[in-house]
């Protein structure tokens, strides 16, 4: 197997199950490939948007919390 293709799948597949788990489209990981700027704006990307799956368990455990 190829170098590059192998790296690009070490890449690409655990930022798919990050944001299927957002709740974000796993072909968002995609981004990822593009030279440079790439992985910083699928980071950008899980840091800022709101995660549907886990929005409403975080706010019933900070609710408990008061």
């Amino acid at each position: 197997m190829d170098p590059l293709t192998l790296l690009g799948l070490l890449i690409v597949v655990p930022t798919w199950f990050a944001y299927n788990r957002a709740g974000l489209s796993p072909f968002l990981s995609l981004i990822v490939l593009i030279p440079l700027i790439g992985p910083i704006l699928a980071v950008a990307i899980l840091a800022f948007a709101a995660w549907p799956k886990i929005e409403g368990d975080t706010r019933l455990q900070y609710r408990r919390l008061k």
